[in-house]
């Protein structure tokens, strides 16, 4: 039986809820040629500058962005990118990813058995930016983004999921985990038994304009969660080292936390900037994937921090 999962936000329900599964073409969604709907014909562009992003049909979405590492937080593109769509699977890079689209609760309940929901056109290119056009609105208000290894390629990422509103405005920001990330966390932590992917882990990562947050304490409903809550040791925005000892997110803004298996809501206390606070967001940790959420300060109002 599948264990049902809400990520991102609370859902209000009157009465009762109805599950509905948004059905995709195939497991897998291939990069389409570069001049799909929403790409920009114009390759002289850095890849700092985003893909033109087309407004979706009516009752559809359109999801468009870049895809970090989760560790380094730096855009991945190929070493000398010419800002190109991928038109092949290549042994590294952007073009060796794979980038599907799942209705987030049908993912967050069951990830080795979802169904990707396929838009109408798909483009990642060399830049790590990727254009999807006119995806099926998600029936309980998101979509996650989930990148892991392209068909045909070395096993050396894992499924990485971030939830985005059926109504979120682009650029957004997809995650790639390398395996080596995986392992780099579990030795510094000392986390014996499993990994923390084996084990299924939930980033948080705090940040106020943008910018990563020291000093948050991660909260599970409500209440501290010690021994759950993993803080780096990193000097900067890299998440590559966890420090044992930590008992606040230092310069990353981020923590590593572990046993969500159900649906519950997490936030943040401490050092939340003047007259703002950590937001609640219902997050889960299904083994086997890497969840992240981004933890923007808002004013009790839930608007963003001034």
């Amino acid at each position: 039986m599948r264990r049902f999962l809400i990520i991102g936000a609370s859902l209000a329900a009157a009465g009762c809820i109805r599950i509905v599964e948004l059905h995709g073409d195939d497991n897998d969604t291939d990069a389409v040629p570069v001049d799909a709907p929403g790409i920009d014909a114009d390759t002289s562009a850095p890849c700092s500058v985003p893909l033109a992003c087309l407004a979706p049909d009516a009752g559809k979405v359109s999801l468009c962005g870049w895809i970090h590492d989760i560790e380094t937080d730096a855009m991945i593109a190929a070493a000398s990118p010419l800002r190109q769509a991928c038109a092949a699977t290549t042994a590294d890079g952007p073009c060796s990813l794979r980038v599907r689209f799942f209705d987030a609760l049908d993912f967050a309940m069951y990830p080795t058995g979802a169904v990707p929901s396929a838009p109408q056109s798909l483009t990642v290119d060399d830049c790590g930016r990727f254009v999807a056009h006119n995806l099926p609105r998600a029936a309980f208000g998101f979509i996650s983004i989930v990148v892991d290894n392209g068909a045909g390629t070395a096993d050396r990422y894992v499924p990485t999921a971030v939830p985005y509103a059926n109504a979120v405005a682009s650029p957004v920001r997809a995650y790639a985990t390398r395996r080596t990330t995986d392992a780099a966390w579990t030795t510094s932590a000392s986390l014996g038994g499993p990994s923390f992917v084996e084990r299924g882990v939930l980033v948080m990562a705090y940040v106020f304009h943008g910018v990563p947050h020291a000093g948050v304490q991660a909260r599970r409903n409500g209440a501290n969660i010690p021994g759950d809550d993993f803080y780096f040791g990193d000097s900067m925005s890299t998440r590559n080292t966890v420090d044992p000892a930590r008992t606040n997110t230092g310069p990353n803004g981020s923590v590593l936390v572990i046993n969500s298996a159900n649906p519950i809501a997490h936030d943040g206390v401490g050092n939340s900037p003047a007259g703002c606070q950590w937001p609640s967001r219902l997050g889960a940790s299904p083994p086997g994937v890497v969840s992240v959420q981004r933890f923007e300060a808002e004013t009790t109002a839930g608007e963003l921090c001034p």
